[in-house]
């Protein structure tokens, strides 16, 4: 069972621009491709409107779906109808993003030569888990070793170090005794050196951890007055420079090494359109936020403007979609996408609707499969899961976990099954029609969601319950609306300032004083712990750190207990 602690503290960053779409159908979205192919010509601008709105889990459980209600290939009714890079770049995104990794360094391999920026990027800037999920693929896919074919078709220096990379065997954290002798060694085996002792770069820059190489390069500085890049590119030529330069600035910041590699693939006379559609398709759902952001700081110019101005038709709409309306707005408004919590890469409902029967089947339940299934779905997979559920064994899902958990465990899980903007909506309505008023939910609830948020918020709200939101705030608390926007717009500004500073502090703050002191507010504990982590846990684990001096993950771990507490560990994520 996959643990759902996806670590940043490597080369990675959860920060897309492509999230899974809410009201996500499968067979919705395959009829309508079907339709947008059907007959004479075809309607490019539904299959890039669509297939852009939509996360690479998403497009393979669409190709499923168009399989088995059309008994065609979805991949290859796509290449019939579109062409070049428009094409490239749809196949692309219809491809799994190991199985694509996987594949272009085939390509990369097998060609007419040996294309080294492939190499160089895609296994300087992959963590040491995907280089060994890559490799896995890689055999399953073409019946090779990737290793071998690599330095079958490479040499010297370069093979060299491209082999460290394969093994994928980087040492984690800071080792704090060894940094200061890196950078000494390193300083010797260059600047130092009558020649160069390139296997000491290979090997320190090859093995040791980006946190721990960010340190060593520090050390360096200091001792050499040079930055290490300077020195590389005095010490080293060619294939071993690139790629020793790579490794370098993947460990100074990923999203930094791809804004400066999309530059220079639209730079001047031509466009390198494959890096360009190989890293747009690849950091859609992981950084590409933070690549804009770096594209700008870097270059002065935004991503958007030179990809506008350097691609055109169909190709130029797909790229420049990234960037617009529901893919945009995340950057500008409140929320960071950074969860803890991302899709299942393997998802099955089918099969995990019948691991969640057996494991509430016959006497006692087995808590622990439900705790690390459910933790390690996201939320539009557990809504496909309560729907195969409900197919496979007439029951609803959620009443049967109802009945076998309980205590906050149980409201816990509980909350993991419902959808967002239910959930929010669900939890207005207890706040309001419950003894007295919560006005904590309220203000939590309204202050840091999205004016487009709050508007899906009233009409779920509406749906479920047949009020209006705003009636039931002001009839049903006497008055209480006012003081609401009394307390979010002038009696407690701060509220409000702290969101518009912060989203991830405000929700520190509130998690923390959630635990203080005696007793734990496992409301607002649970409450949070569920509608951040899909969303910007691993941003509030580093507000939280830097506010209160502690991990979230240990005052989670001091302060509850039981699968209660272990559900909430696997949600937060990690230790900082």
């Amino acid at each position: 069972m996959n643990c759902v602690c996806f670590s940043h503290s490597y080369f990675q960053a959860f920060r897309g621009t492509v999230k899974p779409y809410g009201a996500f159908n499968a067979n919705d979205d395959a009829n309508a491709l079907q339709k947008a192919m059907k007959g004479l010509g075809t309607d490019e601008d539904t299959i890039m409107k669509l297939l852009t709105a939509r996360s690479n889990v998403q497009r393979q459980q669409i190709k499923a779906a168009y399989k088995t209600l059309f008994g065609k290939d979805l991949v290859d009714h796509l290449k019939s109808e579109l062409g070049g890079k428009f094409e490239s770049l749809i196949v692309g995104l219809m491809t799994a993003p190991i199985a694509y990794d996987a594949e272009l360094l085939r390509h990369a391999i097998k060609g007419a030569g040996t294309d080294e920026k492939v190499l160089i990027e895609i296994l300087a800037s992959r963590t040491p888990d995907q280089v060994k999920e890559i490799i896995a693929t890689y055999k399953n896919m073409y019946d090779h070793d990737l290793e071998h074919d690599v330095t079958g078709d490479t040499g010297g220096h370069f093979r060299r170090m491209l082999v460290i990379l394969l093994q994928a065997s980087r040492q984690q954290g800071v080792q704090e005794g060894t940094i200061e002798s890196d950078a000494k060694a390193l300083f010797a085996a260059g600047e130092q050196k009558f020649g160069t002792d390139e296997e000491q770069f290979i090997t320190i820059l090859g093995n040791r951890s980006a946190a721990h190489l960010q340190r060593v390069f520090a050390a360096y500085m200091k001792l050499s007055g040079f930055e290490i890049e300077e020195s590389i590119q005095r010490e080293t030529s060619g294939s071993l420079e690139k790629i020793l330069l790579a490794v370098v600035k993947c460990a100074r910041s990923v999203p930094a090494y791809f804004a400066e590699c999309l530059y220079h693939s639209m730079k001047g006379a031509g466009t390198d359109d494959e890096t360009l559609i190989r890293i747009m398709v690849t950091r859609s759902e992981v950084d590409m936020l933070d690549i804009r952001k770096e594209f700008r700081r870097m270059f002065a110019t935004s991503l958007h403007a030179m990809i506008k101005g350097d691609t055109a038709g169909d190709y130029r709409k797909s790229l420049v979609v990234f960037y617009e309306e529901h893919l945009c707005n995340p950057a500008m408004s409140f929320y960071a996408f950074r969860g803890t919590v991302k899709p299942y890469g393997a998802f099955n409902a089918n099969d995990d609707a019948n691991a969640l029967q057996k494991a509430m089947k016959g006497l006692g339940t087995d808590e622990d499969t439900i705790m690390k299934l459910l933790t390690a779905r996201s939320n539009v997979q557990r809504q496909q899961i309560k729907a195969a559920y409900k197919t496979l064994f007439g029951k609803d899902l959620v009443d049967h976990l109802k009945s076998e958990l309980g205590g906050k465990f149980e409201s816990l899980i509980v909350g993991l099954m419902t959808a967002p903007i239910a959930y929010d909506a669900e939890l207005l309505r207890h706040a309001i029609k419950g003894a007295g008023t919560d006005e904590k939910v309220l203000i939590e609830i309204l202050a840091s969601r999205t004016p487009d948020q709050v508007k899906e918020i009233i009409a779920t709200y509406k749906n479920m319950y047949d009020h209006d939101l705003e009636h039931d705030v002001t009839g049903d608390t006497g008055g209480h609306f006012r003081r609401m926007l009394v307390i979010l717009l002038q009696v407690r500004p701060h509220l409000i300032i702290k969101c518009a500073r912060s989203v991830p502090a405000y929700f520190a703050e509130c998690l923390y004083h959630s635990m203080k002191g005696a007793g734990t507010d496992d409301e607002t504990l649970i409450r949070i712990m569920v509608t951040r982590s899909e969303v910007d846990m691993l941003d509030i684990r580093k507000e939280f750190r830097r506010m209160f001096a502690t991990s979230l993950h240990a005052m989670i771990k001091g302060d509850t207990s039981g699968d209660y507490r272990k559900c909430l560990l696997l949600l937060c994520g990690g230790e900082d």
